[in-house]
């Protein structure tokens, strides 16, 4: 049996957090009387209006869908005493319910989107603790419909974040509506999230601190709800503090995390330091060492491994550094959920990521034929230096190795990078290229944009605002900056839907295979 008195507790909770902040925010939510729908950028909810939304930035479409907006209605509502909000609310999702009910319930519909679906049913729940309870059928017969497609087992999204969230909230309806088979069946999915999230070393398997940062979220979410309904908690006692712990590590010195994979920027809360300044993660395939853990500290961030397709980038032995307060060796970022715009796959391709590479060769995708081929290799660590060695397979027909190894005292990093073909097809191909003088491989270090970058004698010098770079080595470069055409080069975004001119240094090598060694020291 569902405990009532602790079953109210989830959303009340979560009801008086919104009238505090609506009462703190200074802001006040201005509902037209003539029933005038809020505006977000250039879309309006008014009536007959629903159909222009699939037309925006999908964001955008995916947030009017799952009614992001809601909590503000009903922040109104309590911080003024006023019925206003929650009465538009009802009229959009009428008006809602009327447009899309019968559209094909599938995840390539936006307006049923597997993740969106889960969090307009959390919204919709929500509205109905605020308005009582029971008391509109229309609300609670749209809610059981949602909570029968999130139960059905070909729209759950096994094993990422996205069948996370449907879990949870699966389960948060189950105990508002006491529905006690939606609550076993969302208990069992949720015991599969928590162990699938996280790989035994304790790193998100979502590629990048971003999803490592929005996985322990989620775990901290299911234990509150847990709590809240049946005074339990999910998750296994000892995950979130491990999972903070590498947070930790990977946060850079000036509490942001390095913008690696699907990362858009935001800052860390403060976090106790580790006992450690590395720490290594095998299983998930990351790397994290510094000299310190003052601002002025070293970081580096090393990545190779492929766990999950899920927000998988093109990057396996890529690195990135802070140091001495700023960014000097970087990766390109999110851009935007949107898999076909030519900035987004530039962002997920080798091409945005500081690494080794096989040039004019597009990397394998590939979980089932390179994922037990992209990890960490070896590592050691010691009062002097750390050393890490990683491996992948993601060139097709080549083999990929980087060792990157730091020397505290000096504070210099060294990389050695090697790439050789191991198919006769990759033979070819390198042989072929050798002949006409054209690069084989290469090694690309990715600057940001904020940077005066220029070619020396013995390779390039990057200067900042506190100190000055230098990269060594005795293979030629070249230097992009912000290009769009023949091919996207040089870009980076921090913030979704924005993008920057980065500098892409390309160190190019005609060989049958690469062994070359790059030393990186600041003055």
């Amino acid at each position: 049996m569902l405990d009532r008195a602790l079953a109210s507790r989830w959303h009340e909770k979560k009801l008086g957090i919104l009238t505090e902040l609506q009462a703190a925010s200074g802001r006040k939510i201005i509902i037209d009387k003539a029933w005038e729908p809020p505006h977000f950028g250039s879309v309006s909810l008014a009536d007959g209006h629903w159909e222009h939304v699939d037309d925006k930035p999908r964001t955008l479409g995916w947030q009017l869908h799952q009614f992001a907006f809601m909590p503000a209605l009903i922040a109104y509502d309590r911080h003024n005493e006023t019925m206003e909000g929650s009465e538009l609310a009802l009229t959009l999702v009428d008006q809602w319910w009327s447009k899309f009910r019968d559209t094909p319930m599938v995840r390539t519909n936006m307006a049923w989107h597997d993740h969106g679906t889960a969090l307009r049913l959390s919204n919709f729940l929500l509205l109905r603790s605020h308005l009582g309870g029971p008391r509109n059928p229309l609300l609670d017969d749209i809610c059981r419909q949602h909570a029968s497609l999130l139960k059905q087992e070909d729209f759950y999204e096994r094993g990422n974040n996205h069948g996370f969230d449907q879990s949870i909230i699966l389960f948060e309806y189950s105990q508002e509506m006491a529905d006690g088979e939606a609550e076993q069946l969302a208990r069992e999915r949720i015991n599969f999230e928590i162990s699938a999230a996280f790989a035994p070393d304790g790193g998100h398997v979502e590629n990048s601190p971003g999803y490592h940062h929005f996985g322990i979220a989620q775990v901290k979410l299911a234990n509150e709800i847990g709590l809240s309904y049946t005074g339990e908690e999910m998750a296994t006692a000892g995950l979130v503090e491990r999972a903070e712990m590498i947070l930790a590590h990977m946060t850079r010195p000036d509490r942001k995390p390095p913008h690696i994979g699907d990362t858009s920027d935001f800052t860390v809360r403060r976090l106790p330091p580790p006992s450690s300044n590395d720490l290594v993660l095998p299983d998930s395939g990351w790397a994290f060492f510094r000299s310190g853990w003052d601002t002025q500290a070293l970081q580096g961030v090393f990545k190779s491994g492929y766990r999950s397709i899920a927000h998988r980038h093109d990057d396996d032995l890529a690195l990135s550094l802070f140091a001495l307060g700023e960014e000097w060796i970087i990766d390109g970022g999110m851009f935007a959920h949107e898999p076909k715009d030519p900035m987004r796959v530039y962002m997920r391709s080798a091409h945005s990521h500081s690494l080794p590479y096989v040039v004019g060769l597009k990397a394998v995708r590939d979980m089932a034929a390179i994922g037990q081929h992209s990890r960490i290799v070896s590592s050691r660590s010691s009062k002097t230096t750390f050393e890490v060695t990683g491996e992948t397979k993601m060139w097709q027909g080549f083999d990929a190795r980087r060792t990157v190894v730091f020397d505290r005292l000096k504070r210099t990093v060294t990389i050695k990078d090697q790439i050789e073909p191991v198919s006769d097809e990759a033979r070819e191909r390198a042989s072929s290229r050798v002949d006409k003088d054209y690069a084989v491989y290469a090694t690309r270090f990715l600057i940001p944009g904020d940077k005066q970058v220029s070619r020396t004698p013995n390779g390039v010098q990057i200067k900042g605002q506190s100190a000055t770079l230098h990269i060594e080595s005795s293979v030629r470069c070249k230097i992009v900056s912000g290009q769009s055409a023949p091919t996207l080069a040089g870009w980076r975004s921090t913030k979704p839907n924005e993008v920057m001119p980065a500098f892409d240094v390309s160190f190019l090598v005609s060989a049958h295979s690469m062994e070359e060694t790059f030393t990186l020291c600041w003055v």
